[in-house]
């Protein structure tokens, strides 16, 4: 079995998801944890997932690299783990330069294009000063994009824009959208092989993959 998607850590879910994977274990069979947290040592699961928080950070270390201090972070529901793992990355990234990002700055919502679009209005119509923005996924910073343009802000001559994922159609924006490309498709496969028999030796198996940034038109130094 295969759950695949991030989900809220809580107590619940790991009684509930343990009590899941003792009994495919039982039943010779495997449970496959593909980008959700893992159940803690000993558990009879293969958890695969990429690199969350590394992606984020080195994204936004790419922004401020480029002279923006001051970035607005459109993130996801607080209790999931999938946004909560960018938003460490987006921490860590400010903290690295000695930099203390203004929790103003910080607004969540979920990872759909339409709280995108209604968290940059609510950035705009509140008077944020802001010279860039992560979006948490791709299609946050599709509706971003959307209503910066609505405010007859330019991407990036007045606001550098970034998302996360690199789904198809982020090059297809306009401008084309800088973005943190992951493993998406390495990653159900490995899923699926684990599934179909190719059981660890040991009861627990953690494989993390590697992201990295992938840089296009709507993100551009301070200065430009």
């Amino acid at each position: 079995m295969i759950l695949a998607g991030g989900s809220a850590d809580t107590p619940e879910y790991r009684e509930r998801t343990r009590r899941m994977a003792d009994s495919l274990a039982s039943a010779g069979s495997r449970l496959v944890l593909c980008g959700r947290p893992p159940l803690g040592p000993g558990a009879p699961v293969t958890v695969i997932e990429y690199d969350n928080e590394g992606g984020a950070y080195a994204l936004v270390a790419h922004a401020l690299a480029q002279g923006h201090q001051r970035v607005l972070f459109l993130g996801g529901k607080p209790d999931h783990t999938t946004a909560q793992g960018r938003e460490r990355g987006y921490l860590a990234a400010h903290r690295a330069r000695g930099l203390d990002p203004d929790p103003a700055l910080l607004l969540h919502g979920d990872f759909t294009r339409d709280a995108g679009h209604r968290l940059m209005r609510e950035a705009l119509k509140r008077g944020l000063e802001f010279t860039a923005v992560f979006a948490a996924t791709d299609m946050v910073a599709a509706g971003a994009l959307t209503a910066l343009h609505e405010a007859g802000l330019d991407v990036p001559r007045d606001v550098s824009l970034a998302g996360y994922d690199d789904i198809p159609f982020a090059r297809d924006l306009h401008p084309a959208l800088t973005t943190v490309h992951v493993p998406y498709e390495e990653l159900g496969r490995l899923a699926v092989r684990t599934a179909l028999g190719r059981t660890p030796e040991t009861p627990d198996e953690h494989l993390l993959l590697g992201t990295h940034v992938v840089v296009r038109d709507s993100l551009a130094p301070l200065d430009a």
